[in-house]
């Protein structure tokens, strides 16, 4: 069944052409291709070579896609790590975005609810990996997915002209402030966007997937998705509670705690800001939390769906 979203809309029209094109290159089936999930990205699953195909966004992100399926390879062939693992098709990239090939996972509808421990102890296995990366791996710069998208002149961003200024200004304060910290754990590979919801089931157990945001960076940053999703998505103090038991380490107690936390809020306008003129859904997801970051109100969102991404 086709995505909500995008059924008959210019989007949808758009990511089709972008995602036939790719797949004609490589020789790949594009027929009965199926939207599993967009918002940042948009993920097809394609059933005639049953593998998923992502489409991210930019024209700038080829080289380091390449990178991030370099090393994800490696994680799951040399360390035998969890991780969704790439397709053997090379990426496509277009004037508008970047595709990649990945192994599909099928998930039970509905999918089980991946707990915060299940994450934590991939990510302790993660952070302490012995063995440096094939590839060299770019440097964690705060807040890059929001700013790439504020940026990008194909996103028609809802918001006006002055909030668009004022949140550029406020992805610069608070890019500074967290370059500024002073970071307790070890600095090496991060995930980048580590939330439950990026939890796949696989045949043996949890799978982490979507590597888009891999990086050599503070371990800190993979920590606070959990307890952003215990303040602003409801899961409450046992959800981060259970990851610190398990991880090993409390972030809540380290100084750079609310700066991190406030860093999270703005990194989830990103889905929504390049969404937000194309979907209700979105607009509305938008206008919730970016009126919520500015006046600093720290109540729960509503309207947040959880759920899994495919790769």
């Amino acid at each position: 069944m086709p995505h909500p979203d995008l059924t008959a809309t210019p989007a949808a029209v758009g990511l089709t052409e972008t995602l036939r094109g790719a797949c004609a290159l490589r020789g790949v089936s594009a027929d009965g291709a199926r939207l599993l999930h967009h918002s940042s990205n948009a993920v097809f699953h394609l059933p005639g070579a049953d593998i998923v195909a992502r489409l991210t966004p930019g024209d700038d992100v080829g080289d380091r896609l390449r990178t991030t399926q370099a090393i994800t390879r490696w994680l799951v062939t040399e360390h035998q790590f969890p991780a969704t693992r790439p397709a053997d098709i090379e990426p496509v990239e277009t004037k508008t975005a970047t595709v990649t090939f990945w192994q599909y996972y099928p998930q039970r509808d509905p999918a089980p609810d991946a707990n915060s421990a299940d994450l934590a102890r991939l990510l302790r296995r993660l952070h302490h990996l012995d063995q440096a990366p094939p590839a060299t791996l770019e440097a964690w710069v705060p807040l890059e997915s929001l700013d790439a998208a504020l940026h990008d002149t194909t996103v028609k961003t809802p918001l006006t002209s002055e909030e668009r200024r004022w949140l550029l200004d406020e992805v610069k304060r608070v890019r500074d402030e967290c370059l500024s910290l002073d970071y307790q754990l070890d600095r090496g590979l991060i995930h980048g966007d580590a939330w439950a919801g990026n939890l796949l089931r696989g045949a043996d157990g949890y799978l982490l997937g979507d590597w888009d945001w891999l990086a050599w960076g503070p371990r800190e940053i993979d920590l606070i998705p959990t307890w952003h999703a215990a303040t602003r998505y409801g899961r409450g103090a046992s959800w981060s509670a259970a990851f610190a038991a398990e991880y090993g380490y409390d972030l809540s107690r380290w100084p750079g705690f609310a700066s991190l936390l406030h860093m999270r809020d703005l990194v989830q306008l990103t889905g929504p800001l390049r969404r937000g003129a194309t979907s209700n859904r979105h607009h509305r997801m938008l206008r919730q939390r970016f009126d919520a970051i500015r006046v600093g109100d720290p109540r729960p969102w509503t309207g947040f769906q959880p759920g899994a991404s495919t790769t």
